[in-house]
């Protein structure tokens, strides 16, 4: 039995009255003035409090499993920790509320307004949020699996860290989002809007993106593997590290991506030689000529419109190997080199990325040399020849010998990086 009648209630918040941990179940309270109230813990389950004014009250923990929340104004309202699983708040007004860590799983939100409001770490699988407006809404860390997103309109919303397995974001608006390291995995993403949304680090695996705007979005690092692309746009997208299938490229329409490691539109590649860059990017740009000693260079040049640009992938391994790179060459190696033979153009930027290791190789040429993972030379000295410039990030470490060129190199080494090196004039 509820400690108070409907009329107690609403006498008591009139007179500022604290409700904190009351039972109130089975009275009704819709179209109650609630503005400002404390229900901090107070047990609201299978209430009935549809059009309700609940306008900053304090919710925080409290139990509204089932609770009906049809156009209740929750604005400004603290919900931190509160159960509202199951809950309906079709159409309520929770704009600029605050919900963290609240559990909203299998709670209906459709067509709610959720501006501004405060959702980092809430619960809300199985959540149906159609139509909802979710910009600039706070959900990183959230759980999403299974949630219907389908025509919200999220722009700008941060979704950093959270999880969408499954969720269906059909032509769902959340251009200008914030989804870097988001788990979309098996996501049902047709028609979405991505346009310069940050998707660094996101995994869209399997997901279908088909006619998906991803115009401007910044897909460094992300996971499109058998992702469905068809006809979706990436004019413009930043696609450096991207980890996809080339033959899943054929399908997207673009102008021209950007393939440069900062994003800063340096390397610019047009649509039309999409696949082929791609490809040869992801290879290395590798050709083996002597399969019996494994021996591989590179091509004379790429494509005139394109910059020679190399990127060695994580996870890859590559032995026994010659490479040779060009003049201004730009290379970056995030794998494993072990005993391979690398040679660099005048004015040849080389980086050893955070992942990248080099063991028993050796690097000549009048190149610049990036450290931020491992070389270790371990076989013929020196390691490093003619170098014009050598620079160890604070993440680096080389253990080896430099013959510096004539003019003499130019060294920097950053603190915290390691070093076991021998230099030796030309």
């Amino acid at each position: 039995m509820a400690d108070y009648s409907r009329e107690e209630v609403l006498e008591k918040v009139n007179r500022g009255e604290s409700l904190e941990r009351a039972d109130l179940r089975d009275i009704s309270l819709s179209q109650a003035n609630l503005e400002n109230a404390n229900l901090r813990r107070a047990d609201l389950e299978g209430v009935n409090l549809e059009e309700s004014n609940l306008r900053k009250a304090n919710l925080s923990s409290a139990n509204l499993r089932d609770a009906y929340l049809v156009r209740a104004d929750l604005e400004g309202a603290n919900l931190q920790k509160a159960d509202l699983e199951g809950a309906n708040l079709e159409q309520a007004n929770l704009q600029h509320a605050d919900l963290s860590r609240a559990n909203l799983e299998g709670a209906t939100l459709e067509g709610a307004k959720l501006i501004g409001a405060r959702l980092s770490y809430a619960q809300l699988e199985l959540a149906n949020l159609g139509g909802a407006t979710l910009e600039k809404v706070q959900l990183s860390n959230a759980d999403l699996n299974e949630a219907y997103l389908g025509g919200t309109k999220a722009k700008g919303i941060d979704l950093q860290y959270s999880r969408l397995e499954k969720a269906n974001l059909e032509e769902a608006d959340l251009s200008g989002a914030n989804l870097r390291e988001a788990v979309l995995k098996d996501a049902y993403c047709e028609g979405i809007n991505l346009s310069n949304a940050s998707l660094e680090g996101a995994n869209f695996e399997n997901a279908s993106l088909a006619r998906a705007n991803l115009t401007g979005a910044d897909l460094r690092q992300a996971n499109l593997k058998g992702a469905k692309l068809s006809s979706a746009n990436l004019t413009g997208a930043k696609l450096y590290g991207l980890e996809i299938n080339p033959e899943q490229l054929a399908s997207v329409l673009a102008e021209t991506v950007d393939f440069s490691p900062e994003g800063n539109g340096s390397v610019m590649v047009p649509g039309s030689k999409l696949v082929e860059y791609y490809r040869q990017a992801k290879s290395g740009v590798i050709t083996i000529v002597e399969p019996a000693t494994a021996s591989a260079v590179a091509p004379a040049a790429p494509p005139a419109e394109i910059q020679a640009k190399r990127f060695f992938g994580k996870g890859d391994v590559l032995k026994n190997a010659t490479l040779e790179f060009g003049e201004n060459s730009i290379v970056e190696i995030e794998s494993r080199f072990v005993k391979c033979s690398i040679t660099v153009g005048n004015g040849a930027q080389l980086t050893i990325g955070p992942n990248g290791v080099l063991e028993g190789c050796q690097i000549v040429g009048a190149g610049e040399i990036t450290v931020h993972g491992r070389f270790n030379e371990d076989g013929d000295s020196p390691g490093i020849v003619g170098p014009k410039v050598l620079f160890v990030g604070k993440s680096g470490s080389v253990i080896g010998t430099v013959q510096q060129p004539p003019e003499q190199t130019r060294f920097g080494f950053e603190k915290g990086c390691h070093l076991r090196l021998k230099i030796l004039k030309s």
